[in-house]
């Protein structure tokens, strides 16, 4: 031992003992001796003896003190600096687990004593889950295993078996630590499926518990609606799978009947719903039949009808709210329009032989063919026939109206070797002819 290491211990209150002393004094001895006999006289020096002074009295060396670097006057140890967090405490004490003093790089806690049931364990180690020691106030249990269904769950809590502890015991197929029956794992701990009675609030509009497609929960989990093809008892009196409103059961899903406002073609003409009404021109009876109105072909003079064409279409002669529009061959008429009927068509003998059959209904000449029937003989074989048929007379006027006209049809040398008799009209801005069968094979009526 240093003499510097015991004058620290003395420094700090620390008395030798007698051994100690004596050891020193016997060291300070060999010194002083050493000095002596290190010290004679060389030429004219001389040696002084250190053990002396004037006074006559004797230097001790210093006491030992804690912190000094020197372990002596019963220090555990000396470090020499003033951390208590490392092997040698600031009293010279040993560190040891339970000093209450963190000895950094070995313990992790200290909490000044060897409890095993508080938060720093007797080894100086965090009290945690699973370690088997149960930290009080804290834990409720610890049995030091990683088994979560036994009496000591992984969260150190009692456990104690039943549905929604979010641990998955005997018996259960689910346990998602809740009661709700809304979810994927209902109250009773089982798979939430379509037909258990639990409407799962994503994947289910509906769960009545049962599989019955005649009730308001369909056996799929979705509801029963109008159109989905099963009868909702109770509600719907029919479900066609359809929200047609023309047949027997129309988009209420009840049984089509006169008055519900939706006609159904196979029994009834009409059907206004509650303005159903005897006698309402224009309207429907209550029956559902038509009551007289425009369109039925019938000119009803006391409801303001100039006309009735049976239909309720305007361009016609008569317009859809029948009031007359002009004579009726003025808007209804069949074109002919074929290149080959204009009168300068002309392909000669054994060319386009065409032969028409107008059957006396109202035409009119558009197009290639022309615009009105040629008031002079064309030549022989020309409007793609034989025997082309020409006007045997003047155009009328508007004011005319339709005017009896004779057809010629030049064929040989006889500009009119047949004949038919025909009407023309005045539209205004076109004529129309009605005109009737010719009265040979394959003649045919020109245009120009």
């Amino acid at each position: 031992m240093s003499v510097l290491a015991v004058s620290s211990a003395a420094s700090l209150g620390c008395s030798p003992s007698s051994s100690q002393t004596s050891a020193t004094d016997s060291a300070a001895s060999e010194t002083a001796t050493d000095a002596t006999e290190g010290s004679s006289t060389t030429g004219a020096e001389t040696t002084t003896d250190a053990s002396s002074s004037d006074s006559g009295q004797t230097t001790q060396p210093p006491l030992p003190e804690c912190g000094d670097g020197v372990v002596g006057g019963g220090e555990q140890c000396d470090d020499g600096n003033g951390s208590n967090n490392d092997a040698c405490t600031v009293t010279c004490v040993a560190a040891s687990c339970g000093d209450g003093l963190v000895w950094f790089g070995m313990e992790e806690c200290d909490d000044g004593n060897l409890d095993d049931d508080d938060g720093c364990l007797a080894d100086c180690t965090p009290n945690v889950c699973g370690d088997g020691f149960v930290n009080l106030g804290v834990e409720q249990c610890d049995d030091g295993n990683a088994v979560d269904d036994d009496a000591c769950t992984n969260a150190c809590k009692i456990h104690k078996p039943g549905c929604g502890d979010g641990i998955l015991d005997e018996g259960e197929s689910c346990d998602d630590g809740n009661l709700d029956d809304t979810d994927d794992c209902t109250s009773e701990c089982q798979p939430n499926v379509c037909g258990d009675g639990h409407p799962h609030a994503e994947l289910e509009e509906c769960d009545d518990g049962n599989a019955d497609d005649g009730d308001a929960c369909l056996s799929d989990c979705t509801l029963n609606v109008c159109g989905d093809g099963f009868v909702n008892a109770g509600v719907e009196e029919c479900d066609d799978g359809d929200l047609d409103d023309d047949d027997a059961c129309p988009s209420t899903c009840m049984n089509a009947a006169c008055g519900d406002g939706f006609l159904f073609p196979d029994a009834e003409k009409c059907d206004d719903g509650e303005a159903n009404e005897d006698g309402l021109y224009n309207g429907c009876a209550t029956d559902c039949t038509p009551n007289a109105a425009c369109g039925d072909g019938v000119i009803q003079g006391d409801e303001g009808e100039t006309c009735d064409d049976g239909n309720n279409v305007s361009d016609d002669g008569c317009s859809a709210t029948c009031e007359s529009e002009g004579p009726p061959e003025c808007f209804i008429y069949a074109l002919l329009d074929e290149p080959e009927r204009n009168v300068l068509f002309n392909d000669g003998q054994g060319g386009v032989t065409e032969c028409d059959a107008t059957g006396d209904t109202w035409y009119r000449l558009t197009g290639a063919a022309g615009t009105q029937l040629p008031m002079s003989p064309p030549e022989v074989y020309a409007c793609g026939t034989d025997a082309p048929g020409w006007l045997n007379g003047a155009h009328p006027k508007v004011d005319d109206g339709a005017v009896d006209r004779q057809v010629c049809f030049h064929w040989k040398s006889e500009p009119c070797l047949f004949e038919a008799a025909i009407k023309v009209r005045n539209c205004g801005d076109f004529y129309v002819y009605k005109l009737p069968d010719p009265p040979s094979v394959c003649l045919r009526y020109c245009g120009e």
